[in-house]
């Protein structure tokens, strides 16, 4: 549990609960009282007794609900201390003494079940031996209401029950009494002992699962990281070995192309396509490392500016082929501007690639805003993508058969797409496309808006 962001000790989600369920209880207590005085109502309407004899258990408990409500105010402004806790209790065992007796006293039936509430009260938001001192006072209150007025400190109860204990089953009231009280601080109290001890066993576990996580997370990561130095040093170095091959090579064909034979002259530019190919595939394969980099920095990006700018570069491309280019309204995102660049620039690159044999080739970038996301588009009217090639276009390395724009076979190596993927998903996106083989493809990127990656 947190506040603005701030982690708290059990002991301090402990305090919060019970100061919560303080304040909760001081409202239904208000709405208690009403219904009280509800139920004291309907005693008096059929005891044939005088309405006006019934006040002062009305008006005792009229008075206990506006004590509720001036405590709650009071609590309010003082920030409601677990110290009020107790002294609310002390006021209400009284205000439930005085409307005891006030509607008979002892021979009200079922009385001391009032106090029960208070008991078990104690036990839940405090612990059992708490409820015992409780059970204790709520004994003692019922014992010195019946000697009050058995000795005449206090005039007898009102007459509002046909029946009237003796002295005898009075001590057996106020015995069975208040051995119910204990009963029910120990029963209370060892439930709730019990389920706090339940709740903290499984706020260990979940410490102790959120740790674990933590550490692993951690252990993957050093091994990412250690992983991606390995892939960096790995890859350069073979670059440059790639690199050197093939100047070599090209040096062997230059200085003595002539003096090989026909089959050595066919095995050396074959090694030397290979050696140019390999040292592209490294290439490739350290942008993918590279690319795979956590991206923490973020900034407002002119997706706009950024497509114009692409689309700018893509000019000789568009107008060989003869490419209408429309973009739409696109507006910025929260991401990293050379991240944002790359994407465009590869799905802007392939729609020119592969829209080129049509009558009036056509490429539109739009975009659409809904359900707190923004939603890009790059559209073309080209030769699509094979349905069975839609799910893995977006797989490192994977290339698909080869396609002809214009008699042109178009080849790629099966990483473009993927960085691009890597890319979108990092900043919390996603990118798919929809495609009909022979009208067209539209590659569609969903980002979060500014508000839900900053949330």
């Amino acid at each position: 549990m947190a506040t603005d962001g701030i982690a708290l000790t059990a002991e301090e989600v402990a305090f919060a609960t019970r100061r919560r369920a303080f304040v909760d209880g001081l409202f239904f207590r208000v709405v208690a009282c009403f219904f009280l005085e509800v139920v004291v109502l309907a005693t008096a309407l059929p005891s044939g007794v005088a309405l006006v004899r019934f006040m002062p258990a009305m008006g005792a408990v009229a008075i206990a609900g506006l004590v509720n409500g001036l405590y709650w105010q009071l609590g309010k402004a003082r920030g409601f201390p677990l110290t009020d806790f107790y002294g609310h209790w002390l006021v209400d065992l009284l205000m439930i003494t005085f409307v005891i007796y006030a509607l008979g006293g002892l021979d009200v039936p079922y009385g001391p079940f009032i106090y029960s509430m208070i008991v078990i009260t104690s036990a839940t938001f405090v612990s059992r031996s708490g409820a015992y001192v409780i059970a204790a006072a709520a004994g003692a209150c019922m014992i010195g209401m019946a000697l009050s007025a058995r000795f005449g400190l206090l005039p007898a109860p009102l007459q509002v029950w046909s029946h009237h204990y003796s002295p005898a089953a009075e001590v057996g009231v106020l015995v069975g009494a208040t051995i119910f009280f204990f009963m029910n601080a120990y029963l209370a109290g060892t439930l709730s002992d019990q389920l706090k001890e339940a709740k903290a066993q499984i706020e260990d576990q979940n410490r102790l699962l959120e740790h674990r996580v933590r550490e692993r997370t951690r252990e993957l990561q050093d091994r990412t990281d250690e992983l991606e130095e390995l892939v960096h040093i790995v890859t350069h170095d073979l670059q440059n070995v790639a690199v050197a091959s093939t100047e070599t090579t090209r040096r062997l064909i230059k200085v003595d192309g002539e003096q090989l034979s026909e089959r050595g002259a066919r095995y050396a530019d074959r090694l030397l396509r290979d050696c140019r190919l390999m040292a592209t595939m490294l290439r490739n394969l350290l942008e993918v490392v590279s690319k795979s980099e956590v991206a923490d920095r973020r900034e407002l990006v002119d997706v706009e500016a950024i497509v114009q700018d692409v689309v700018d570069r893509a000019q000789p491309s568009v107008e060989s082929k003869g490419i209408t280019i429309d973009v739409g309204q696109l507006p910025p995102v929260w991401a990293e501007e050379q991240k944002i660049v790359h994407v465009f620039e590869n799905l802007v690159s392939n729609a020119c690639k592969y829209v080129g044999d049509k009558p009036s080739p056509r490429i539109e970038i739009a975009s659409a805003q809904n359900n707190g996301t923004i939603e890009y588009s790059v559209r073309d009217n080209g030769i699509g993508i094979d349905e069975t090639q839609v799910q893995r276009i977006f797989q490192l390395y994977h290339r698909a058969p080869d396609q002809t724009v214009g008699g042109v076979a178009q080849q790629g190596h099966g990483i473009g797409l993927a960085v691009v993927k890597r890319i979108v998903q990092r900043y919390g996106g996603r990118i798919w496309v929809e495609s009909v083989p022979g009208e067209g493809a539209t590659f569609h990127l969903n980002f979060p808006r500014e508000e839900r990656m900053h949330s």
